[in-house]
């Protein structure tokens, strides 16, 4: 076995939660209020619920082949047909750990104009080369520390906007627009929760695995509540129209933060929890792609494998898109069809093929 570290139940919905909720706030945010716009919470639950397939498929088929990755899964028990898959999930890492990078890089381009971007990302993947090198327990620990930080910011945001400026009756009419939109919308929160699929490379090394459907249920519950305030919060501040139309909602939501006359700047909170959770998130399918990479060859270690993962890395999150609106348009269109495959289609399928097998 090529990692040696374990983490606990709680640790493992901890990286999910964190995960998932900092890639809620500057993808799906965006996505879900442009589709279903005042009906975004609905949408947002629903999606959640229907999160849980995959998320359960992934849980059952780690359980299924105890104390192998999803990758190893793939390549020693479903023939060329999961090689196949197991270099595409490699693939689809590398898409989203590249995807974290540039967004990283973009969120940072909106404060910092002047800076070049390529300076973002070589800052970025100093960090997280270290931690990937570190290993799953330092990951874990990590996050273990850091989240508490992000929920405390998320409570003070909340806290800190909820004055007369916001107008709730904006997420009037439920259903005004009808089902389409929330059916829409729930689809992408559902693919949202397909990001979870990179926890297969994980769970193998979690101490208590009888209990990884709880964990898994819980992380998506825990998302989702984290997840109802921002989709909520821009709506009722700026309108279902406006909200849509920003890049990033929550951002402009933390600029109208003001406390008296002399506290009235709060763009550090957007920045602290960008950097803290976009680090953690990048990590974790970094460490995934190299993971798998070094068990697909069969190497001894994946250490050797994150600089040369990093250069990659760094070159396809430039080459990803020209521009944010390249890439906002990657975010609309491309997005969501990928995680509802990879993160629900796919899992069901080769867990319910286990099972017809057996």
């Amino acid at each position: 076995m090529i990692e040696k570290g374990r983490i606990s139940n709680i640790q493992a919905a901890m990286l999910a939660i964190t995960s998932l909720t900092i890639i809620g706030h500057l993808i799906l945010l965006t996505v879900v209020i442009q589709q279903s716009r005042q009906d975004g919470w609905i949408a947002a639950i629903i999606g959640a619920i229907l999160g849980l397939v995959g998320i359960l498929a992934v849980v059952k088929l780690a359980q299924c082949f105890p104390g192998i990755t999803l990758v190893e899964i793939l390549f020693q028990h479903f023939s060329w047909v999961g090689k196949i898959v197991g270099v595409l999930y490699l693939l689809y890492f590398y898409l989203m750990v590249i995807l974290g990078v540039r967004l990283f890089a973009e969120a940072y381009k909106k404060i910092m104009v002047e800076t070049p971007q390529w300076a973002f990302i070589t800052i970025i993947l100093l960090l997280t080369s270290y931690i990937v090198y570190k290993g799953l327990e330092t990951l874990g620990r990590l996050n273990q520390i850091m989240l508490p930080v992000l929920v405390v910011i998320a409570i003070s945001v909340v806290f800190l906007t909820m004055g007369e400026q916001k107008d709730y009756t904006n997420l009037l009419p439920v259903m005004g627009n009808g089902l389409y939109p929330v059916a829409t919308g729930s689809l992408s929160v559902m693919a949202w929760f397909g990001e979870f699929v990179v926890l297969g490379m994980m769970l193998p090394y979690v101490q208590q695995p009888k209990k990884l459907v709880k964990t898994g249920i819980w992380s998506a519950v825990i998302t989702l509540l984290f997840f109802l305030g921002p989709i909520t919060g821009p709506i009722a501040l700026f309108g279902p129209v406006e909200a849509a139309k920003m890049a990033f909602p929550t951002f402009s939501e933390v600029r109208y933060i003001s406390v008296g006359e002399v506290l009235n700047r709060f763009d550090t909170i957007a920045i602290l929890f960008w950097t803290v959770g976009l680090m953690i998130r990048i990590s974790i399918f970094f460490y995934g792609l190299c993971l798998g990479t070094a068990q697909a060859l069969k190497s001894t270690s994946y250490r050797p494998f994150v600089i040369p993962m990093a250069w990659l890395i760094g070159v396809g999150s430039i080459l990803l898109a020209r521009n944010y609106a390249e890439l906002n348009e990657f975010l609309f269109q491309s997005y969501v069809p990928i995680n509802l495959v990879m993160g629900a289609a796919l899992p069901v399928l080769f867990l319910l093929f286990r099972r017809r097998k057996s």
